[in-house]
This record gives structure tokens, sequence and C-alpha cells, in this order.
């Protein structure tokens, strides 16, 4: 069955590199700048951040999971997805002239049943609403770290 998606998006913001670590690493900030995420919870411990989230596709289903932070280095933030979706998400700042790049690359496999049953059917639909979610992260992003 076609459950498994992999995803890449990557943009530049007028920003310095430390202010978009910032914002990235707050995963229980993300309901404030990223529309269609809202934190259900702070699952953090002492040695690692992590967050609940719900996740509203423009379509209007909702998919609920955990991130919790697996590596950081000073270049990436790399996390575990465990819940309606289940793999690893992975943020990559880069600094260039102008600002930073941003990359975020996701590899993950649906467990909720409703959408392991809609997969095989609708993997573009599904894939294309991912996009539109990020498109989403990249505008709140900007507004986020004072691009307006």
């Amino acid at each position: 069955m076609r459950t498994h998606y992999r995803f890449g998006h990557e943009w530049v913001v007028r920003a310095r590199p430390d202010a978009v670590l910032a914002l990235l690493e707050d995963v229980t900030g993300y309901g404030a700048w990223w529309p269609g995420v809202r934190v259900l919870g702070d699952r953090s411990t002492p040695r690692r951040r992590a967050a609940a989230l719900e996740v509203r596709a423009p379509a209007g289903y909702r998919i609920r999971f955990t991130v919790t932070e697996s590596v950081t280095a000073p270049d990436e933030l790399r996390g575990l997805i465990r819940g309606d979706l289940e793999g690893w998400c992975a943020w990559r700042i880069q600094p260039t002239r102008d600002g930073t790049r941003v990359g975020f690359a996701q590899e993950v496999e649906a467990r909720a049943r409703l959408l392991r049953l809609a997969s095989p059917l609708l993997h573009h639909q599904l894939a294309a609403q991912h996009g539109r979610l990020l498109r989403a992260a990249e505008q709140g992003m900007r507004r986020a770290l004072g691009e307006g």
C-alpha cells in the first residue's frame, strides 16, 4: 500500500541563522507562527524537547503526533515522529549572504487507520496538502521573524 511519504521543502528568509534556530527549537511555540499547527502539550523531559501536535490540513482533516528531539547539530534539528504518522523530520539551517536557507525534510509512514485507508487512493492529494502546509510555515516564519 502507498502509505509512505517523503517530503522536502526549502526557502530563504532574511534573518540570522540564530534567530531561525531559536524559532525552530521551540516546538511548543509552533502554533503561534505556523498556521494549521496546534500544540496539544509539552512532552519534554530533562534530556529532550518534545511536543504533542495536531496538524489541520487545508482540506480539513487532522493528524496528531508527538515529535521528540533526536539529534541536534549546529545546523540541523532532527525529531522522531510517533502517532498518526511515524518516522522522522529535520530542519536544516544554512547561512546565506542575505539571511538563512531553511530546509525541511520528512519521511513518515501513515499509521492512523483512516489515513492508511485513504493513502493509496489519495496519495498525490495528501502530498499536495503537505506542500500547502509547508508554504504556510514559510509565510508564518517570515512574519514571526519580522519580514512582514
